[in-house]
């Protein structure tokens, strides 16, 4: 049915003409996204002769599974989005789109540098990409190209190093100024993120902690960050934000659970807070790689390694070459070697650098001109 639907519309694109002033961004929301700095850009009155249509994709989805917009009002927004893509010159997303017609231009900024396997890759086929048919592909490095390819398999030349926009902010924010904004509240001391990976949903009803540790204490935990004057962030994957209400009892005047509706409602995509982190507190999920441009420690807890890559699959090995930190897999554990990797300053630093160099060709915070560049020679040549 998809596919007779595509066709009837690549049919009607031979006689309707393209808006050539039409930008249309599919925008997914702002846990970090690499088009918060582009739609930044464009709102500028340097580019006040292009026509921008945002969509709000995440949006219109929570939107209608929360209830507050009713079905007729769900398909006409889709509508009006699929409407806005097939009469733009320029199509820009970060996950992909249909290609509606021959004429007009996509480019892909994607959404972070993979260190599980996806699409072609994936062992359980949970993710399939089969729409990904894009004339630019936003990449950070020669070897981006060749483990992503291995995955989505697009033409090579589609690959254009630019740097990822959203990494500009780890260069340019006040993160501390924009962390207070988002928590209403003053921050002071050391500020430890926790952000783990998508996990399709699974997870162990048995764990009553949000690392997934055995015999977690949350008392000595929260000593031990009063202790040391840390704040821990918690952001989950907006698909598993459902999962934090398992986890209530977990918020504490040391701990903040943030949620992608608090970055919606303050405006703050969540990279323009990453450069207040102190220590990063990941287990597979691709921030990391973008953290590395800012030299600072990274802690991983993979308590579900084999599990995660028989099930999913990793297209980086062996796990600890590729991540440049120690790893935990109790509580105890966590806590030493957060104290340590705030105390050590060469802890990691050689192997942080290795892995920065050869996924960031740019390390320096222009990744959004780059990326402007190409919009601009699109939109100048069609």
């Amino acid at each position: 049915m998809k596919k007779i639907i595509l066709s009837i519309i690549r049919f009607l694109s031979k006689i309707i003409k393209t808006d050539k002033n039409l930008i249309t961004i599919i925008y997914r929301g702002y846990s970090g996204s690499n088009l918060t700095p582009i739609i930044d850009k464009l709102n500028n009155s340097r580019y006040s002769n292009y026509k921008i249509n945002v969509i709000l994709d995440g949006k219109i989805y929570s939107d209608y599974k929360s209830g507050k917009i009713r079905k007729p009002t769900f398909y006409k927004n889709i509508f009006n989005k699929y409407k806005s893509v097939f009469k733009s010159n320029l199509v820009i997303t970060t996950h992909g789109f249909y290609r509606l017609r021959k004429d007009n231009t996509m480019i892909n900024l994607w959404h972070g540098i993979p260190l599980k396997t996806m699409s072609l890759m994936n062992k359980g086929k949970t993710d399939e990409i089969n729409f990904i048919e894009d004339d630019y592909f936003i990449s950070t490095s020669s070897f981006f190209n060749t483990i992503m390819n291995a995955c989505i398999g697009i033409d090579g030349d589609a690959y254009t190093i630019t740097g990822y926009p959203r990494n500009d902010y780890l260069f340019s924010e006040n993160g501390l100024k924009n962390l207070n904004t988002l928590l209403d509240r003053e921050i002071n001391g050391i500020v430890v993120l926790f952000m783990p990976t998508y996990r399709n949903g699974r997870s162990n009803e048995d764990i009553n902690n949000i690392f997934g540790f055995p015999n977690f204490n949350l008392e000595k935990f929260n000593i031990f960050l009063e202790k040391n004057n840390i704040t821990l962030l918690v952001k989950l994957h907006p698909n598993e934000e459902n999962l934090l209400s398992r986890y209530n009892d977990f918020a504490s005047d040391r701990i903040s659970l943030i949620l992608s509706e608090d970055l919606e409602k303050k405006q703050i995509d969540l990279y323009k807070i990453i450069n207040a982190v102190d220590v990063l507190i990941t287990d597979y999920s691709s921030i990391y790689f973008d953290f590395l441009l800012l030299d600072r420690p990274i802690v991983f807890t993979p308590v579900d390694l084999q599990e995660y890559k028989d099930d999913r699959g990793l297209l980086l090995e062996p796990y600890n070459f590729w991540t440049p930190g120690p790893k935990c897999l109790t509580q105890e554990a966590l806590q030493v070697e957060i104290s340590r990797s705030l105390l050590e300053e060469d802890y990691f630093k050689q192997e942080r650098k290795l892995l920065r160099d050869i996924f960031h060709k740019y390390q320096d915070g222009n990744s959004t001109d780059r990326v402007m560049k190409l919009i601009n020679n699109v939109m100048e040549e069609n």
